[in-house]
C-alpha cells in the first residue's frame, strides 16, 4: 500500500486555513481550528445543497413539460455521460484534493502549479476521447434496450462529457485550496439555474427530446467556463499561462489519480448503472419513474456531499503529519454532523414519499416502494461515507479501486438478477445492497489499517433522536391536509421543529452549543451595524 510520506521537518501551515483565504496561514493546527473549519466549510457547502434544491425543481418541471417518456430517455443519456465524465476526470479531482492541500502545507508552490496543469490537460484529453466512445456506443445500447430514440439523446449529450469532467476537476482544485464558495456558486447555484433558464423556455416552445438534450449541453459548456474563472481567482499567484503550460508532468498525482479515476468510474456505475440496466426490462414511462426515484434518493447523501471537500484536506494534512488523534477526532465530529443533518431529510422523504413523487406527475407515484428501498441505501452511504476519505487521502488508491469494483459488480449482477422479475423495485434493491456493501468494506479496512472508526457516543444520541423523528414522520405526515406541495412544505416545517427540539434536549454536544453561541453572537453583531 502507498502510505503518506512523513511530515517535513520545516514548519508547516495549519489545518485550519480559513475557507475563503487562498493563502496558507502560519497558525498551528488545533481541534478548535478543525471544528471551526468543519463548521464554516460544512455550512458553506450546505448552502450548496440548498442552492441545489433548484435541481429537483428542474427535474420536476422537465418531467411535466417534456413527458415521462422523454424525461426517462434524457435521464439515461445524462446518467451514461455522467459515468464516462467520472472516468474522464481520471481521478484528478480527488488527486487535487489531496495534492493541493499537501503542497500548500509544505509550501511547495511549483508542485502545486504542476498538479493543476497536469490535471487540466489529462481531463481535457481523456474527456474528449470518451465523448467519442459515448457517441459510438449510443446505437448498440439503444438497440439492446429496444429504445431507438435513446440513441438520439445519448449522441446529443456525448459532447458534454469533457465539459462535465472539467467542472469536477476545476472545482476540486478550488476545494483542495480550502476555498469552498466556488463549489456553491458554480455547481450549487449556477449549474441548476442555467439548466432551468435554458431548458424550460425551450420546453414551453418545443418540448422535444432533441431540444432538452441540446439545452443540457449548452448549460454544461457555460458551467465549465465558470469553473475555469473560479480557478483563475483562487490561484491568483499563478499567471494563466503558467496554469495552462503543458509539462512537466506531476507524476505522483498521475500515479495516484489513475486508480482513483477507475474507482470513480466504477462508483458512477454503482450509482447510475441500474438506471441504464432497468431500461432493458421496463417501458419508457417506467424508466422515467425510476429516473425520478433515483434522482430524489441521491439527495439523501447531500449532507455527506457537503462535508466531503471539508474533511478531505483535513485528513490529508493529518496523515501527512502522522497525527492519528486529529484524524480520529475529525472523523467522529464530521460523521456525527452528517448524521445530524441527514435524518430530517430521510424523515421527510419516507413520510411524504407519495406527495414528493406526485410533484413529477400522477404516473410517478407507483415508484414509492422503490423510493423507500433506495432511500435506505443512500442513507447508509451518506452517514458512513466520510470513512472512505481516509483511504483516499492516505494514498490507498488501489484499495479504493478494489472496493468500487466489488460494489459496482454487485450492483450490476443484482440488477440483472432482480430487475427482470421485480422491475424498478428490483433495480432499487440492487443499488441499495451495493451501497451498503461498499460502506461495510470501508469500515473494516479503515479500522484494520488505521484503528479508527466513525462511531461515538455523540453519534449514538443523534441516531436515537433521528430514529424517533423518522417514526413520528411515518405516523403523522400522511395525515396532513391540503394539496401535495402544501403537505410537503408543512411536513418539512413540522419535521424541523420536532427534530430541533429533540436535538436541543438530548443530542447536542458542548462543542455544538459553543459554535451555535458563536454564530448567534456574530449574527447579533451584524444586525447592530
Amino acid at each position: 500500500m502507498n502510505h503518506w510520506p512523513p511530515a517535513p521537518s520545516e514548519p508547516v501551515a495549519p489545518a485550519s486555513v480559513a475557507c475563503d483565504d487562498p493563502q496558507p496561514s502560519a497558525a498551528s493546527p488545533s481541534r478548535a481550528g478543525d471544528a471551526r473549519h468543519a463548521a464554516i466549510g460544512g455550512a458553506t457547502n450546505l448552502l450548496n445543497v440548498v442552492g441545489a434544491l433548484a435541481l429537483p425543481v428542474f427535474h420536476t418541471l422537465v418531467a411535466r413539460l417534456y413527458g415521462a417518456a422523454n424525461y426517462g430517455l434524457y435521464s439515461v443519456a445524462v446518467g451514461l455521460t455522467e459515468i464516462f465524465s467520472r472516468l474522464g476526470a481520471v481521478g484528478t479531482d480527488k488527486g487535487l484534493l489531496r495534492h493541493i492541500a499537501s503542497h500548500r502545507i509544505a509550501d511547495e508552490t511549483e508542485l502545486e502549479r504542476r498538479s493543476l496543469s497536469t490535471a487540466f490537460w489529462l481531463t481535457l484529453l481523456s474527456g474528449t476521447v470518451l465523448a467519442l466512445v459515448v457517441y459510438g456506443i449510443a446505437g448498440p445500447l439503444a438497440t439492446l434496450q429496444h429504445k431507438p430514440t435513446a440513441a438520439l439523446a445519448i449522441r446529443l449529450l456525448a459532447p458534454s462529457t469533457p465539459f462535465t469532467a472539467l467542472v469536477l476537476t476545476l472545482i476540486a482544485a478550488t476545494m483542495g485550496a480550502k476555498i469552498l464558495r466556488y463549489n456553491l456558486l458554480v455547481r450549487g447555484i449556477a449549474q441548476p439555474l442555467l439548466l432551468i433558464a435554458i431548458a424550460l423556455p425551450v420546453g414551453l416552445l418545443a418540448p422535444s427530446l432533441r431540444a432538452l438534450c441540446l439545452s443540457h449541453l449548452l448549460a454544461m459548456i457555460l458551467v465549465a467556463g465558470l469553473a475555469g474563472l473560479a480557478v483563475t481567482r483562487v490561484f491568483r499567484h499563478f499567471r494563466l499561462r503558467e496554469l495552462l503550460t503543458v509539462g512537466p508532468v506531476h507524476w505522483e498525482l498521475t500515479r495516484f489519480s489513475f486508480p482513483i479515476g477507475l474507482s470513480e468510474f466504477l462508483n458512477a456505475v454503482l450509482h447510475r448503472a441500474a438506471l441504464v440496466i432497468v431500461g432493458l426490462y421496463v417501458s419508457d414511462t417506467q424508466l422515467g419513474v425510476y429516473a425520478a426515484v433515483e434522482m430524489l434518493s441521491r439527495a439523501i447523501a447531500s449532507a455527506r456531499n457537503a462535508f466531503d471537500p471539508v474533511v478531505s484536506p483535513v485528513l490529508a494534512e493529518a496523515l501527512r503529519q502522522q497525527d492519528h488523534g486529529r484524524m480520529r477526532y475529525n472523523l467522529h465530529l464530521m460523521t456525527r454532523w452528517v448524521a445530524l443533518l441527514t435524518f430530517p431529510l430521510v424523515a421527510l422523504f419516507l413520510g411524504l414519499r407519495h406527495e414528493l413523487l406526485s410533484l413529477f406527475g400522477p404516473t410517478f407515484v407507483v415508484g414509492s416502494t422503490a423510493f423507500i428501498v433506495l432511500n435506505l441505501g443512500y442513507f447508509a452511504n451518506g452517514v458512513l461515507g466520510l470513512v472512505g476519505w481516509v483511504l483516499s487521502m492516505a494514498g490507498h488508491s488501489r484499495l479504493v479501486l478494489f472496493n468500487n469494483l466489488i460494489a459496482a459488480s454487485a450492483n450490476v449482477g443484482l440488477c440483472f438478477l432482480l430487475a427482470p422479475r421485480f422491475g424498478i423495485v428490483g433495480a432499487a434493491a440492487a443499488t441499495a445492497c451495493a451501497l451498503v456493501l461498499i460502506q461495510l468494506l470501508l469500515l473494516v479496512q479503515v479500522k484494520v489499517l488505521y484503528d479508527v472508526h466513525p462511531f461515538g457516543a455523540g453519534l449514538l444520541r443523534v441516531v436515537i433522536v433521528g430514529t424517533l423523528t423518522v417514526g413520528a414522520a411515518l405516523l403523522g405526515l400522511p395525515h396532513l391536509p391540503g394539496a401535495p406541495l402544501l403537505r410537503v412544505i408543512l411536513g418539512a416545517l413540522l419535521i424541523v421543529g420536532v427534530y430541533v427540539a429533540l436535538l436541543a434536549a438530548f443530542a447536542l454536544e458542548p462543542a455544538d452549543r459553543e459554535l451555535l453561541a458563536r454564530l448567534r453572537r456574530r449574527l447579533q453583531r451584524r444586525s447592530r451595524r
